[in-house]
């Protein structure tokens, strides 16, 4: 057991109410479960994540990338610009 810390940017902060918090984890899980664990912790975000980009320790992943006490997750939603 042990924590993971999440980051929230853009639109997702304001949902949130926060830019980070840290959730505790039974153990080693996918990404996939951890997004519907966060979203059970902070239901305002409910169905916002699926569109987001997410990284691991700063790198970007796919949703069966396993996360593990320590990491830290951002959920990166969808940008345009130029």
């Amino acid at each position: 057991m042990g924590t993971i810390k999440v980051c929230f940017f853009a639109h997702l902060k304001e949902r949130a109410g926060q830019q980070e918090v840290i959730l505790e984890i039974g153990g080693p899980s996918s990404v996939q479960q951890m997004r519907a664990g966060m979203e059970e912790a902070i239901p305002s975000l409910k169905g916002m994540t699926k569109r987001c980009r997410i990284a691991v320790n700063q790198e970007f992943v796919g949703e069966e990338a396993v996360i593990h006490a320590g990491d830290e997750i951002a959920f990166l939603p969808p940008f345009s610009g130029g």
